[in-house]
């Protein structure tokens, strides 16, 4: 079995594949996550719930992160927990991409891995879009080579920051509203930060593909992809293990 870890600024998700087949994962606060140890004990938990009454064995780990601080730590509970040297994502590995970009290293592991999945699953011109912390758009030619994209903040990071910036508001849950037009201050946030985004991501298809000068399959990942993919304008396609499928396909090509 493969425990893929994808470990991101909000959350952190463990996914376990037996051969091709991702059967299990779990999601848990990047915060609370601090020693090599509660890494370790969150990776048993994993394993034991996919598997309750089997003693099993993890035969590698793939590791992405944006989150340097915790990085030396998931690689530890690997070597200790599993006795398993991690493959960790970065742009030095040879997973099959063309990185067409000034920097490679400051291309986000997560992006190099929802690359790479793109690229197998869906071919062709590929715009990904990454719904979390950050809002995240890479372009993927049908040739396998990364072109770039852009970075917005994120909804829960946009509500975050509006609320702590200005004295008279505050903190809203993060819904699709009944209105555009917005009757109290609750209202008027929560449409804001709702369809501004909505508006940002079809703005933004369309300024990307008038770029490139071609249409591309819009692949949705992410915590938000589920909720914001039923506004967007253009069909899409939504796929929530789409990084954690780009780990294991990174791991099988670095054997």
């Amino acid at each position: 079995m493969l425990l893929c870890i994808d470990i991101g600024n909000t959350n952190v998700v463990m996914g376990l594949f037996e051969g091709d087949r991702l059967i299990g994962q779990a999601r848990f606060a990047t915060s609370n996550l601090k020693t090599a140890d509660e890494c370790g004990i969150q990776a048993s938990h994993l394993v034991q719930m996919c598997h309750p009454l089997k003693q099993v064995e993890v035969d590698g780990v793939a590791i992405s992160s944006v989150v340097p601080a915790l990085t030396p730590w998931m690689i530890e509970m690997s070597r200790r927990y599993l006795s398993k040297e991690p493959v960790v994502v970065s742009s030095d590995l040879d997973m099959g991409l063309v990185l067409m970009v000034h920097n490679p290293r400051e291309i986000g592991a997560d992006r190099l891995a929802n690359a790479v999945a793109a690229i197998k699953l869906y071919q062709g011109d590929c715009l990904i879009i990454d719904l979390g912390t950050a809002t995240t758009f890479d372009v993927i030619s049908g040739k396998g080579e990364y072109l770039g994209g852009a970075i917005a903040p994120g909804l829960e990071t946009a509500a975050a920051n509006l609320a702590q910036r200005a004295a008279q508001l505050f903190s809203v849950e993060i819904t699709p509203p009944k209105n555009v037009i917005g009757k109290s201050t609750e209202e008027c946030m929560k449409s804001g930060i709702f369809w501004g985004q909505v508006e940002m991501l079809n703005g933004m298809i369309v300024r990307i593909e008038e770029e490139y000068q071609a249409e591309c399959t819009i692949v949705i990942t992410g915590g938000y992809g589920k909720t914001l993919s039923q506004y967007i304008d253009r069909e899409v396609v939504y796929n929530p293990d789409l990084t954690l499928i780009g780990l294991k396909l990174i791991y099988d090509g670095a054997r």
